[in-house]
């Protein structure tokens, strides 16, 4: 027990030493001379680094600003403002800074860097809050593009600094006016800057379900299994769009054929088309889809002749899908199919399917 407990700590420390620092370029931007000065930033996150993310060499390791938040942030800023005497000195808190990453669909990788500063004035030696606003970066890259999400990391964490910083230079000229009502100015950025009016916290970005399911199928006439990957990104949308790609094969009854003058039809067939996800509670979906499945009929009759048919058709399908586990687990399924399709023996076909499968 006493190896296990130092063996563990030892793969701990490795997973805490992985980190990887971000060097803010002091870039200056345009600050519309407006006569302020950022005197001060403080990091109020209880996490002080920015989260998981991709390197350089496609490696998960937690990324920090380097030589801290503040420092940075601190020199940043001092670029682009006036430091004379006479500016107004604002300081600046950190509430949060984070670097989300997400694979988006099967060969796409969404990035976030999320951000929210609060702005402040001193009377009296006490901070007096001015300003509070919260903004995202998004970019999307192929799976392949690991150092091109690592190289624009640096670059994103500047433009959510921009854009937070011009929201409040605009507020603050405002409050500047005559005209202005006095008294110390409380606001958001929904009412002063118009550009994204509706802005609010983003949530976070959706974890990506790779799944491999099995379902036995049933209907009146036929009987058969399909197997089917699933790819899709979870989010607090309603409805989700997978990527699905699926395999079936089925046999139609002997029972069907008594009167058909065929003693076997087997089919294998590839499924494609739309389908989607309406998320009813976390883990449970409704699922609706349609499918142009195409394939092959083999066919034999009494005299024993084979023939191979061409199948295409159209299907439509609804049904439940339930993930308890979000990390790795169980897939449990069911659901009602409607299909049509250029058989040589049965066009139509409807019945219900149970579904089994992992998520990974």
């Amino acid at each position: 027990m006493k190896y296990i407990w130092h063996i563990s700590m030892f793969f701990l420390s490795s997973i805490v030493l992985s980190q990887e620092n971000i060097t803010l370029k002091t870039i200056p931007f345009h600050t519309e001379n407006v006569s302020i000065s950022i005197a001060q930033v403080f990091d109020i996150r209880k996490k002080k680094n920015l989260g998981l993310g991709t390197n350089r060499h496609g490696e998960k390791v937690i990324f920090q600003l380097y030589p801290d938040a503040p420092t940075a942030i601190l020199n940043f800023m001092k670029t682009s403002f006036s430091q004379t005497k006479d500016a107004k000195p604002i300081f600046i808190k950190i509430k949060d800074l984070e670097i989300q990453q997400s694979q988006s669909s099967i060969s796409h990788i969404t990035t976030r860097v999320y951000i929210n500063l609060i702005f402040y004035e001193k009377e009296n030696d006490k901070l007096q809050k001015l300003f509070d606003v919260q903004h995202y970066e998004d970019e999307t890259f192929t799976i392949s593009d690991t150092s091109k999400i690592f190289e624009t990391y640096e670059q994103r964490i500047r433009a959510a600094l921009e854009y937070c910083t011009l929201s409040f230079i605009n507020t603050y000229k405002k409050r500047s006016k005559p005209e202005s009502i006095s008294g110390n100015l409380q606001t958001s950025a929904e009412d002063v800057f118009y550009e994204k009016p509706e802005m609010k916290k983003a949530k976070r970005l959706g974890k990506w379900f790779d799944m491999l399911t099995y379902r036995k199928i049933y209907s009146k006439h036929k009987e058969g299994w399909k197997m089917s990957y699933i790819g899709f990104a979870d989010s607090d949308k309603d409805f989700i769009m997978p990527f699905v790609i699926s395999y079936d094969k089925y046999s139609i009854k002997r029972s069907s054929l008594l009167n058909k003058n065929y003693t076997s039809v087997d089919a294998f067939s590839v499924g494609g088309g739309f389908d989607g996800y309406l998320k009813i509670i976390p883990g449970v979906y409704i699922n609706i889809g349609i499918e142009v499945p195409l394939g092959l009929e083999i066919t034999k009759k009494i005299e024993g002749k084979k023939q191979h048919n061409f199948l295409i058709g159209i299907g439509a399908k609804q049904g439940v899908k339930i993930i308890p586990w979000k990390e790795y687990g169980i897939v449990i399924g069911a659901g009602v199919f409607q299909q049509i399709q250029t058989s040589k023996v049965y066009t139509k076909n409807f019945g219900f399917e149970l579904e089994l499968g992992i998520n990974f």
